[in-house]
């Protein structure tokens, strides 16, 4: 199965964990890493590191991050370039994360790149344009 780390600013790549634990449960596989401000690059990268080597069973592992360019994305671009398998997606949100913890099971790290872009990039709207639609 497809492992996932979240990398955020902040406590977000926790607060994104624990909601989706509550929408679809507990899943095995899936990793929060938190960059505090007092956290430098180099061990922002252990920690992804680590947790890649924890969770890779080896069908590759999806590292979602909140802003491209930033502190985190640079961390797991770096470990991404070194190791093979793996794809880093910026803009994580929940509908992303949530699509790809359905849908693991079975599907490979290229459908489950397709699918977390789909779901991030459809759940984005305003509610006027939803009711103008109608």
């Amino acid at each position: 199965m497809v492992g996932i780390v979240l990398v955020s600013h902040g406590s977000m790549a926790d607060g994104m964990l624990d909601a989706a634990r509550m929408i679809v449960g507990d899943q095995e596989g899936i990793m929060a890493i938190n960059l505090e401000e007092m956290d430098d690059v180099e061990g922002l990268i252990e920690k992804i590191t680590a947790a890649v080597e924890q969770i890779d069973t080896g069908d590759g592992v999806i590292v979602l991050v909140d802003v491209f360019g930033a502190s985190p994305f640079n961390a797991s671009a770096r470990l991404t370039m070194t190791r093979g398998n793996m794809e880093v997606i910026t803009g994580m949100n929940l509908p992303m994360l949530l699509e790809l913890a359905i849908h693991r099971q079975g599907a490979n790290l290229e459908e489950l790149i397709k699918i977390a872009l789909d779901a991030g990039s459809s759940s984005i709207k305003t509610l006027s344009d939803t009711l103008n639609s109608k």
